[in-house]
């Protein structure tokens, strides 16, 4: 049976489900769903849990073992599985087919993973998960949702409804849902009554957000290089930055290849700008980017952004402080590819 993320509550409240799968590619809101989930079921009398972590080289011997197996601290136990990806081969597909479709009564089986592509949804293996369980499907939060996301959440930390800062939260952090819960935190903590004070915080967020990937990304879109040197230069020493930033640029310029193609077409940036759902502060710096950047930079952008990716990853060699900063100053218009 397949239910929302949002239903799961109503699910476990009539009855605790044997087996759940939850997967999907927005990690935050997986968290959130396996949590609640065991959060519940130790409520129920499930104090002993063991976590496994699977790969195409696991050895599926070691959970029928635990299932077999007398626990000394609980009678309720929880396994949890979690696979690295939806290829778990021959071999996983049977064990994982065995397993759900004749669990004991006292264990809780929790399968997780990330994104499934079509022919994944339609294997055997995820249609005995069907059968004899509870599927949870986690989507993404859309851009035009997030707004409405970050404002559940709020009321659900007792902070009272505020469509500004909502909507702050939701441009600071890009649609980065990790990072609008730490600022749902940060909120909660700074006013704890949950009356917040609307323009000391804004005023708060947009310094904050003057050193942020997302503001560095849109001085490079407007073509302010000056300010791409400044804000890339509080940013070095952070080790997560390439992984951040290089992440966070791929999207925007492939996004931003989406509206040249139609952009080639429509011949009104306007409308390819409500088409793609750019929020109103942002569509002049879009625009500009538009304008100023050909289609066939924007993809050799995206080409290095890729090795720079694998360069991270190890798979390559470039310096990828160096490279960043540069692609950034190309995009900003300091520097410019040769025809």
């Amino acid at each position: 049976m397949r239910i929302k993320p949002e239903q799961l509550k109503n699910n476990v409240a009539k009855q605790l489900n044997s087996l759940y799968f939850v997967f999907g590619p927005e990690l935050l809101l997986t968290e959130q769903s396996l949590t609640y989930i065991k959060n519940s079921a130790k409520a129920q009398g499930f104090d002993d849990r063991v976590s496994f972590e699977i790969d195409g080289n696991f050895d599926w011997a070691a959970i029928t073992a635990e299932l077999s197996a007398v626990s000394l601290f609980s009678p309720k136990r929880i396994i949890e599985c979690r696979l690295k990806t939806g290829k778990i081969g021959v071999k996983g597909s049977k064990a994982l087919t065995k397993i759900a479709s004749s669990l004991p009564s006292d264990i809780l089986f929790i399968v997780s993973t990330g994104k499934l592509d079509f022919a994944q949804q339609k294997s055997k293996w995820f249609k005995t998960l069907d059968q004899y369980g509870v599927i949870v499907q986690v989507w993404e939060v859309q851009k035009d949702h997030l707004v409405g996301w970050i404002a559940n959440h709020m009321a659900e930390s007792e902070l009272q409804a505020n469509q500004k800062i909502a909507e702050g939260i939701a441009y600071y952090t890009e649609g980065n849902l990790l990072a609008s819960m730490q600022e749902i935190q940060k909120l909660k903590m700074a006013y704890p009554d949950g009356n917040i004070d609307t323009q000391d915080y804004l005023q708060q967020l947009n310094q904050q957000s003057q050193y942020t990937v997302y503001n560095l990304i849109d001085s490079a879109l407007a073509g302010d290089s000056n300010q791409v040197l400044k804000i890339y230069a509080t940013m070095t020493d952070s080790t997560a930055m390439p992984i951040m930033l290089s992440g966070a640029l791929y999207r925007e310029i492939d996004a931003i290849i989406n509206m040249a193609i139609e952009l080639q077409q429509v011949k009104q940036i306007d409308s390819v700008l409500n088409n793609h759902r750019v929020w109103k502060n942002r569509q002049a710096t879009i625009g500009n980017a538009l304008k100023r950047l050909p289609y066939q930079h924007l993809q050799k952008i995206l080409l290095s952004l890729g090795r720079i990716d694998r360069s991270i990853k190890g798979m390559d060699n470039l310096n990828v402080i160096d490279e960043l900063r540069a692609l950034l100053l190309t995009i900003a218009g300091k520097t410019l590819w040769t025809q």
